[in-house]
């Protein structure tokens, strides 16, 4: 009777004990998918926020071209009605000294000597100088840093933006360079990276708001942490 009991009590502790087991088991299983599912929600939220940095950025891009194309525009202006006569007169010079020009052409005949001015010389020259004064403004260190200071000043408490890289780089008239958006909160680093290729447009296409964005081509976002 005494060993009946004794069995009964041994028997009755190790079911406890392990009843207590997959107790513990079950609630540390519990506790695990409560964290994934959380470290999973605070992705999504970091995701989404990082996002929302990078379109903030993006108009701030959008601002900067427009920038550019408003000085290369006036730079070609001033020219007009400050400097062409000038240059004129100097290529016209070059050709009275028997030294050929590029946009003047001097003409000899039965009536005299006359100039004839090489259009399409001129609008090249204009072309360049308009393409040249666009890329100086995500070049030229005062104009960039410019669009960097904006981009920072897009930083929150959790998220932080910048510019990878200032030194930009210009390949096939196209100006490349990425911006990063970083989202910190509760221990927890998400990164995303955006690339940009901003094309060098002419000065005699027209981009108003509603078509800028063509001149805007963006490689994929991607994952840095």
């Amino acid at each position: 009777m005494k060993n009946e009991k004794g069995y009964i009590l041994i028997s009755s502790l190790l079911i406890f004990i392990l009843i207590m087991v997959i107790a513990a088991t079950l609630i540390s299983i519990c506790i695990t998918n409560y964290e994934i599912q959380d470290i999973y929600v605070k992705s999504k939220e970091a995701f989404y926020k990082n996002e929302g940095g990078l379109d903030k950025a993006y108009l701030e891009v959008v601002k900067h071209v427009e920038f550019s194309i408003e000085r290369a525009n006036n730079k070609i202006e001033y020219f007009m009605k400050n400097e062409y006569h000038n240059f004129l007169q100097e290529e016209k010079n070059k050709e009275m000294q028997g030294i050929d020009s590029e946009y003047v052409d001097l003409v000899e005949d039965e009536t005299g000597i006359h100039f004839v001015i090489n259009k399409e010389k001129i609008d090249e020259k204009l072309n360049l100088m308009f393409k040249e004064e666009y890329e100086k403004c995500f070049l030229r260190s005062q104009y960039y840093k410019l669009l960097v200071k904006n981009i920072k000043e897009l930083n929150s408490q959790y998220i932080k933006l910048n510019i990878i890289d200032e030194n930009f780089d210009i390949i096939d008239d196209k100006i490349n360079f990425k911006i990063l958006t970083c989202y910190t909160k509760d221990k927890m680093t998400n990164e995303l990276v955006q690339g940009y290729y901003i094309d060098v447009p002419n000065k005699d296409d027209i981009y108003n708001e509603e078509n800028i964005g063509k001149l805007i081509n963006l490689r994929n976002w991607f994952r840095r942490k």
